[in-house]
């Protein structure tokens, strides 16, 4: 067929809503969306393939289930159908006109995939597969290599699990090629606000906060709570505010895939000042930077983690004239600064900084109590970093103690 006789195909989709649109506007390589039930999450991930199939790409469609991957599969061929020139119903998949295909993928059984290369995989219901962390990193991350291809994550949340992680992931803004957007059922227009009433006065608020307004619910290991009633941003906060104020710190250590986390806090005010983390920099680097927030606020007492890397930065600090102290990360002395952190959010001691990811990292902190001995342990899930709620520990313990210095 010459470019003369060629004849324009089109596929007619209904325009995305203002929240879809948002997302398209704003999407990078690996897009994490939180959103509440009938946002749209299925249409969205039917609009974001259209580009990358249609210009000879292959993409990929995951579900946590066959069911949804039916259902879904539907609606995709029902779009794609101008288009298609060949399709396996048994495998899921289609190829279109320009050289584009499009594969369906149940994670019932995600080593399937393996072996795969695609330009774009769409995760639907992200919070509902079965060991995410495993599928993605070990199976789907994989197949995106050859093209450098992207990822889209859609769901409603589902507690503090590895959907909660990559979401946070996505607030970081030292992570570029992730982002996160987060949008209610209300989001939809199409959606009359009188059902979403209706839902708020028959389910339980966790419930409905989860379902409908999409938050991500602490489950019962929960160690710290009130978490948002202690929280300010922190824009009026400068040193010639808090002259002559004791200032204390708390520093957590970490290089690669760990943090180092620093959290200044007014002994006088009982206000967090400044909460700064950083990683992959070396040692000398990260300990001259330490010593400008030393310096900034004029810190009177520190308290530095001494487990593991801790100890030789810690003697590099005392060699450079910083007020600090070590601290000793054991089974007895963690639950202790641990407990106490709780303790003064519960109570509403302290004003922290409303920074995203030390407050995710606070809602997602738990405890496990272990069968064989009774003792309950405090960490961060897999998935998730804790440097901000360590620093901020170390910084509290200070306070309690009243052993800062006044200048």
């Amino acid at each position: 067929m010459t470019a003369a006789t060629q004849t324009a195909i089109r596929i007619k989709v209904d325009a995305p809503h203002p929240a879809q649109q948002e997302i398209l506007d704003n999407e990078t390589r690996f897009n994490v969306v939180a959103c509440g039930r009938r946002f749209g999450k299925t249409r969205m991930a039917l609009i974001r393939s259209l580009k990358p199939t249609l210009s000879g790409l292959p993409v990929a469609y995951f579900a946590p289930t066959y069911k949804m991957l039916q259902e879904f599969w539907r609606e995709a061929i029902e779009l794609y159908n101008p288009v298609i020139i060949e399709k396996s119903t048994a495998e899921h998949r289609f190829s279109t006109v320009n050289g584009g295909s499009f594969s369906m993928w149940s994670l019932d059984s995600a080593d399937t995939v393996r072996g795969r290369k695609y330009a774009l995989a769409l995760i639907d219901e992200a919070a509902m597969v079965t060991d995410l962390e495993s599928a993605w990193n070990k199976v789907i991350r994989p197949t995106l290599a050859d093209f450098e291809g992207g990822a889209d994550f859609y769901s409603t949340p589902k507690g503090l699990n590895f959907f909660h992680s990559l979401y946070t992931r996505g607030l970081d803004e030292s992570k570029t090629d992730w982002r996160s957007f987060h949008f209610p059922t209300l989001s939809n227009p199409f959606i009359k606000p009188h059902e979403i009433d209706a839902a708020r006065d028959e389910l339980p608020l966790d419930v409905f906060r989860q379902e409908y307004l999409a938050e991500f619910i602490q489950g019962e290991g929960a160690v710290f709570r009130n978490i948002t009633a202690n929280l300010y941003n922190g824009d009026q906060e400068t040193p010639q505010v808090h002259y002559g104020h004791a200032k204390v710190a708390g520093i957590d250590w970490g290089q690669v895939n760990d943090f180092t986390a620093i959290s200044v806090v007014c002994q006088d005010c009982r206000k967090e000042l400044e909460l700064d983390r950083f990683n992959q920099i070396d040692w000398n680097f990260q300990r001259e930077r330490l010593k400008v927030v030393f310096d900034r606020w004029g810190v009177t007492q520190a308290q530095v983690e001494l487990n593991s890397i801790g100890s030789p930065n810690f003697e590099s600090l005392c060699e450079m004239g910083l007020p600090v102290q070590g601290f000793t990360m054991t089974a007895q002395s963690k639950p202790q600064v641990i407990q106490s952190l709780a303790l003064a959010l519960e109570k509403e001691e302290t004003k922290w900084l409303d920074h995203p990811i030390a407050t995710r990292e606070l809602e997602a902190y738990e405890a496990k109590r272990h069968d064989a001995t009774g003792r309950i342990s405090y960490n961060a899930p897999a998935g998730f970093h804790d440097d901000t709620v360590v620093s901020r520990a170390l910084a509290n313990d200070i306070l309690n103690r009243g052993i800062g210095v006044y200048i």
